[in-house]
């Protein structure tokens, strides 16, 4: 049983992303707290640390199991992203921007894979989705906490980009430097 668990981690961060957007697109047009998707978007987000970490710990990774991870982190923050363009709390351009950098590094890794050549995450890519995480939990509050002319969720939100571009950048010089 213990080498299903991080597989099942991941699986719940795929079915709750649905489940997410629905309560955003619901409960986003009312003031105050989405408290209902935050809370289960705050679990899944966690599942992303735990999936990986057991994994590792329980000698149990796979090559499904880092698939299902990779896929159940782009189709969160997408779906997500996009109940908030939805509700006006993220700009759209962000949102197809970020969509576009996921779904074009999915497809380099896919591709690299097929020549043979792993790219691994980097850490970039691990800080990056750090703060897509904590964007999604500044993005879903009500209230705003500024700093000068920015919110706190803007930051966040802000920073994942730039650091969604950046480890999107790292991962093409990889896979070229692998291909030289």
């Amino acid at each position: 049983m213990k080498k299903y668990i991080p597989d099942i981690l991941a699986l719940f961060r795929i079915l709750s992303s649905p489940v997410i957007l629905y309560l955003i697109l619901e409960d986003g047009r009312d003031s105050g707290l989405m408290l209902v998707p935050a809370i289960i978007a705050f679990i899944a987000a966690w599942t992303d640390f735990f999936d990986g970490k057991l994994a590792r710990k329980w000698n149990v990774s796979s090559k499904t199991g880092a698939f299902l991870d990779t896929i159940a982190d782009k189709i969160f923050i997408t779906l997500i992203f996009i109940g908030f363009s939805y509700i006006d709390r993220v700009s759209v351009w962000i949102t197809v921007l970020l969509i576009v950098r996921e779904f074009a590094v999915t497809g380099l890794r896919g591709l690299a894979g097929n020549e043979g050549i792993l790219i691994p995450p980097s850490p970039i890519g691990k800080l990056k989705a750090s703060f897509q995480f904590w964007a999604i939990g500044f993005v879903m509050m009500d209230f705003s906490v500024n700093f000068g002319v920015i919110s706190l969720a803007d930051f966040f939100v802000y920073v994942a980009f730039l650091l969604s571009y950046i480890s999107g950048y790292q991962y093409l010089v990889n896979y070229l430097n692998f291909k030289k």
